[in-house]
């Protein structure tokens, strides 16, 4: 979870910073840090996609707030390309969520015989990363994807004039958040729920963008987004894990490890929905 902290953020706009040279700074340190992780290789592979999925969605996000500002097929070739980025990260953040998924239902299985399955069947999980379209190679072109867009982002963007304001955009973040969470509550349908987490998850970059140095209230409304958007997305790995193991694991567990699986799953979804009900319950924009 993101702690909010007093001192400024580098991919926030400074306070009495004009958007238009706040967007090139910002973009700049997402640059820096790109870079950082090309050239970082103590961390572990599961940490590198991470942070490089963080960059991208931190570039979405800031792609998102002066969407005004492009043409549309600006934004769509903008928005292709860091799809692409995403794509290539996708299997080996889908493997680490899986294997955390079955490590936790290995500690809640009544039989011993169930908890060495599952355990078992998690620790494949990492000969899967390992032959998973080469990963390494995978990353570093994620991140020259990244280093690229931000690049021509930032050389398109220094001809632009009009720019949206802080407020405008952050009011319309709080809105579209509102609006999915009613909907998913409504229908209880997961696809409503992950666009649900999108939602929220572009509201707490919007936040953070905004916000360089945040008032107790907005403080507050960070941590409660940020803590709303994590459980959303537990809810959605949760669903997606569900859906694997009906399908691809029925030939490696038994039917009545199955069943008792997905019965652990849909209790946690149902807890996970009331969960971000009360938490969403409490996010109020001022």
């Amino acid at each position: 979870m993101t702690i909010p902290s007093s001192v400024p953020s580098p991919f926030a706009f400074q306070p009495d910073e004009k958007v238009d040279r706040g967007f090139v700074r910002v973009l700049e340190e997402l640059a820096i840090h790109a870079r950082l992780l090309t050239q970082d290789s103590r961390g572990s592979s599961s940490e590198s996609v991470h942070d490089t999925r963080v960059l991208i969605k931190r570039l979405r996000a800031l792609l998102w707030f002066a969407r005004s500002t492009f043409s549309p097929s600006e934004l769509n070739r903008f928005k292709l390309d860091l799809r692409k980025a995403s794509h290539l990260l996708a299997a080996q953040r889908d493997l680490v969520v899986m294997r955390s998924i079955l490590e936790k239902l290995s500690r809640k299985a009544s039989k011993s015989s169930d908890r060495a399955t599952l355990i078992r069947i998690a620790q494949t999980q990492d000969g899967a990363q390992a032959s998973a379209g080469k990963p390494d190679r995978s990353l570093q072109k994620a991140i020259a994807i990244l280093l690229a867009t931000i690049k021509q982002l930032a050389l398109i963007s220094k001809g632009k004039l009009r720019w949206p304001s802080s407020s405008e955009r952050l009011t319309q973040a709080f809105l579209d958040t509102a609006n999915s969470g009613k909907k998913a509550l409504h229908s209880g349908d997961p696809a409503r729920f992950h666009k649900w987490r999108k939602k929220a998850k572009r509201l707490l970059y919007q936040l953070q963008l905004t916000q360089a140095v945040p008032d107790n209230h907005t403080t507050r409304t960070i941590s409660r987004v940020d803590k709303l958007q994590e459980k959303l997305g537990d809810y959605h790995d949760s669903s997606i894990a569900e859906g694997r193991i009906q399908k691809n694991l029925r030939g490696e567990i038994s039917p009545r490890l199955v069943r008792h699986s997905v019965k652990l799953l849909e209790k946690r979804m149902h807890r996970l929905r009331t969960e971000v009900q009360k938490i969403a319950r409490h996010i109020k924009f001022k």
